[in-house]
């Protein structure tokens, strides 16, 4: 279940007349015919003030099971490398520190007066961010030549009294070490900023493989899609089976196959927005009863029908995010008088609807082995 953003309104009571007795299998076997899906040309904005992730471009995914599987064995072993350059630079970044603590007394004194030096020039150039003179403090603080240190104090003419004592410090506390210790105190920095950076490429690998490996749970358990940032469309307690294509509206001129999943729950029970996007069409009928259209920033068309009530604010051309309440579980429209469900179905694109199941099952699954889970 998708976590509450916060305190949620509380649900309307249920009708005053209505059974819950029809098993779940047997439930909902009026649901209402297809409908056309309500194209929309309006685009969904990214949620304001959050970067974009690379890794978030494509939000709608196709993949052959077998292409699936081997992306999952490629980013494992991206995994692999990534873990191993951390260790390489660990070991390395080690070994130097044991040979700088190798130093004689004096030698370690004058490293240290570097390093204090050093933390002082830092200083100065975080308080020249403020006064603009950063990229000339930052230039002279990349060095470590002494001679090139004191070439560069020509150009700081804009810097205060206290920025040229810190290039002054910083370049005598140098001239007075072992070229090989500044050596090797250059040596570590370097290697530390290496290291910072591998590890940041070790997370990142193992986001990617993580949301391989969801892909591939996803079309092993025969969806024929992925979307990213999908969530569950109902809060617990809820279950649901594989009802895509059973017989419904049977002798009627309605007659058809079921084209979605009928999730079964409790009278007002939460139903939240699967994907950030834009309602495209609120409103009732006599089949759907009371339903809803979304349209996710995948391009995705989501429709949500025989809802007990909306939620406050839902309307037409309304932009929710994943996760948002929209409404409560109901029996409205030709549901009356079965068992409360919401009825879901995915059209990628805006076009045919396709198995909902497979995509339902593993989030569902997540979702309930996930933190916080009972």
């Amino acid at each position: 279940m998708p976590p509450p953003t916060g305190s949620e309104p509380e649900p309307p009571p249920p009708p005053e007349e209505s059974t819950t007795t029809v098993p779940p299998e047997h439930a909902g076997d009026q649901d209402s015919p297809p409908e056309e899906v309500p194209l929309s040309e309006e685009t969904v904005p990214p949620p304001p003030g959050e970067p974009v992730d690379p890794l978030e471009a494509e939000r709608l995914i196709r993949r052959e099971l077998r292409v699936a599987q081997a992306e999952v064995l490629q980013s494992a072993a991206e995994v692999a490398d990534a873990a191993d350059l951390v260790d390489q630079l660990a070991d390395r970044l080690a070994t130097l520190q044991r040979q700088l603590a190798r130093l004689d007394v004096a030698q370690q004194l004058k490293v240290r007066e570097l390093q204090e030096a050093e933390v002082r020039f830092r200083e100065r150039v975080a308080n020249a961010v403020v006064r603009g003179n950063a990229a000339e403090l930052d230039t002279v603080m990349t060095s470590q030549d002494a001679t090139i240190l004191e070439m560069r104090k020509v150009f700081l003419t804009s810097v205060s009294e206290a920025d040229r004592q810190s290039v002054t410090d910083l370049t005598r506390a140098k001239a007075v070490i072992d070229g090989s210790v500044l050596d090797a105190l250059d040596a570590v920095a370097r290697t530390r900023r290496e290291l910072r950076a591998a590890r940041g490429g070790l997370q990142d690998a193992l986001r990617l493989n993580t949301e391989r490996k969801f892909h591939l749970a996803v079309f092993s358990a025969g969806s024929e899609i992925v979307i990213r940032g999908f969530v569950f469309p109902l809060g617990e307690p809820y279950s649901f089976i594989d009802s895509w294509g059973y017989p419904r509206m049977t002798g009627t001129e309605y007659e058809h196959g079921h084209q979605g999943v009928d999730i079964m729950a409790p009278f007002g029970t939460p139903v939240y927005a699967v994907e950030r996007g834009v309602l495209t069409r609120v409103g009732t009928d006599v089949l759907g009863g009371t339903k809803l259209w979304l349209k996710g920033q995948s391009g995705t068309y989501y429709y949500y029908a025989h809802m007990q009530a909306y939620a406050e604010g839902i309307a037409e051309g309304v932009v929710v995010n994943a996760g948002q309440l929209v409404g409560y579980v109901g029996d409205s429209g030709n549901a009356q008088g079965g068992a409360p469900h919401t009825h879901f179905q995915i059209h990628p694109g805006g076009g045919e609807p396709v198995n909902p199941y497979g995509l339902l099952k593993v989030v569902s699954d997540l979702s309930r082995s996930g933190p916080g889970a009972e």
